[in-house]
């Protein structure tokens, strides 16, 4: 305490001099109109500087949690779109009996670690068997596609994303229901392959290839692409094109796995018939 009452005695003028300013400069503020309008003009713009900043950084440390709702928000959309429900033969009817079950959930989940330029890639999801995923569940991002689970353990999920050799996608052009295969080659994160297109079948850049629905992994009409360049094969029975993918595999923070809620009845009848024969 002694030295800080040394401290303010030996430089009491410094003090002294700011504590006039700051007296001179509000009587000058306060008895004169033009200052006092421009000292107004400059305290707005700082504090709209510092209030800017404030709500971009506000905004930023709370996307994450904003990006964790609306996912959780599509999946729940998604849940209930008609695509998601088996339409039940109008003709007949049972007690209790509805139009229309629901044939896939959605369950949203945030990707911790990806990968594009390997040449197998994979993603990890935050959830695992508590939150009802296991394996060969699809994976997308809105109603684009993104891998298929492969492997699953307690909280986490590991995902073959499409940019991978062993990935094998049944698509079907939009414009024709023609069925198509995509795979992807390597290099470009964005292009993929599109295989065994019949000579006859017409293609044209921006043409939309979508999911077929023949696989147990996909619903019908997830977009895949769109054609970019088309190869004519002339030793062969099909031709070949490349496709932009719709999803963009480096920007991927939250997906949503598709739950086949009719998977083990699809898996149980064609065990029957395998053990039949």
């Amino acid at each position: 305490m002694r030295y800080l009452l040394y401290f303010f005695r030996k430089h009491y003028y410094y003090f002294l001099f700011v504590a006039l300013e700051a007296v001179s400069l509000v009587l000058l503020v306060n008895f004169n109109a033009y200052q006092n309008s421009a000292l107004s003009r400059v305290s707005e713009g700082v504090a709209g500087s510092v209030l800017e900043a404030y709500s971009n950084a506000f905004e930023y440390l709370s996307l994450r949690r904003v990006n964790r709702i609306l996912a959780e928000d599509n999946a729940r959309m998604h849940s209930s779109r008609m695509e998601a429900f088996y339409q039940a033969d109008t003709n007949s009817f049972f007690h209790k009996d509805t139009l229309y079950k629901l044939e896939y959930k959605y369950i949203s989940a945030r990707v911790i670690s990806n990968s594009t330029h390997k040449r197998n890639n994979f993603l990890m999801l935050n959830k695992g068997k508590d939150q009802g995923i296991e394996v060969h569940m699809g994976v997308i991002i809105g109603n684009r596609i993104v891998g298929q689970v492969v492997s699953v353990s307690k909280h986490f999920s590991w995902v073959m994303s499409l940019l991978n050799k062993d990935s094998r996608i049944s698509g079907k052009l939009k414009k024709n229901d023609q069925l198509v295969n995509v795979e992807w080659s390597g290099g470009n994160y964005r292009k993929g392959d599109v295989r065994e297109i019949p000579k006859h079948v017409q293609i044209m850049k921006g043409d939309t290839i979508i999911t077929s629905g023949n696989s147990d992994i996909f619903p019908q009409g997830l977009l895949i692409g769109t054609i970019d360049t088309y190869t004519i094969v002339q030793d062969d029975n099909f031709n070949n094109a490349t496709l932009k993918f719709a999803t963009d595999f480096n920007s991927l923070s939250y997906v949503e796995v598709v739950i086949d809620l009719m998977c083990k009845e699809k898996e149980g009848l064609k065990t029957s018939f395998k053990s039949s024969n």
